[in-house]
């Protein structure tokens, strides 16, 4: 099912982008105001992009899915992420892959959202509740890495192999049916939106501390826009799972 490998995908993307961030020492920056807000200026750019795909997607979905496209596009999103260390620096590159990447993640979700909508009785309502579910755990995750004391950034390597462990599972699932439960799916689900809730928290405190690390605002930017994208998938995968309807 495409959605699945949407998730897969995008679950892989975040993972490497977490990892880079991760291991860069180089180059240290300063992190000012004007800098954190263009990280969450970028972020909100991606959002809105990731929208715009979505409307493009619902346009052309038939000719997308039929014509093989959304593997070039998914090619194209491992692309840019895969090779952020080059472009992320160099203007107005930056600025042009920056703004593929949600684009056409808005294009390749396309479909798991037309699967939800159609192939549910209450998929409206499922999707509506998913959308303030994320927002509401992102919020929450947000005001929690603001104010603890509790350094998150010891959290960096133990979340990483627990998305190793989330995209085995996913790989698994592709080949094995017994996998595939509605079980299964819970199990999975929630423990992926544990994970992305935590690495949103762990990324939105990185932001705040960036004066002592060095990384490019523009990996930070897609890293919390993955954190949150995915963590919206598993939402609504498990939203689906606990009360979708099938028509």
């Amino acid at each position: 099912m495409h959605y699945f490998a949407i998730s897969s995908a995008n679950t892989y993307s975040v993972s490497i982008m977490q990892h880079s961030a991760y291991t860069t020492h180089s180059r240290p920056i300063s992190l000012t105001q004007n800098t954190e807000a263009q990280v969450y200026g970028l972020f909100a750019v991606a959002m809105g992009l990731t929208v715009l795909g979505v409307y493009i997607g619902m346009h052309f979905i038939e000719s997308i899915m039929t014509s093989g496209i959304h593997i070039l596009f998914l090619i194209i999103q491992l692309g840019i992420i895969l090779s952020a260390r080059l472009w992320v620096n160099k203007s107005p590159l930056n600025y042009v892959l920056f703004g593929v990447l949600p684009l056409f993640s808005g294009l390749m979700v396309t479909p798991f959202i037309l699967s939800v909508l159609t192939g549910y009785a209450n998929g409206g309502t499922i999707l509506v509740n998913a959308l303030s579910a994320t927002a509401f755990m992102a919020a929450s995750a947000a005001v929690f890495a603001k104010t603890t004391s509790w350094n998150m950034g010891v959290m960096g390597k133990a979340l990483f192999f627990a998305l190793i462990g989330l995209i085995g599972f996913g790989l698994l699932q592709f080949f094995v049916p017994a996998l595939r439960t509605t079980q299964m799916e819970m199990a999975i689900s929630g423990i992926g939106i544990i994970v992305f809730a935590l690495f949103t928290a762990y990324d939105i405190q990185r932001i705040s501390n960036l004066g002592k690390v060095g990384v490019n605002p523009f990996l930070l930017a897609i890293s919390l826009y993955l954190d949150i994208f995915n963590l919206f998938l598993y939402i609504l995968r498990f939203m689906l799972m606990l009360s979708g309807n099938r028509r």
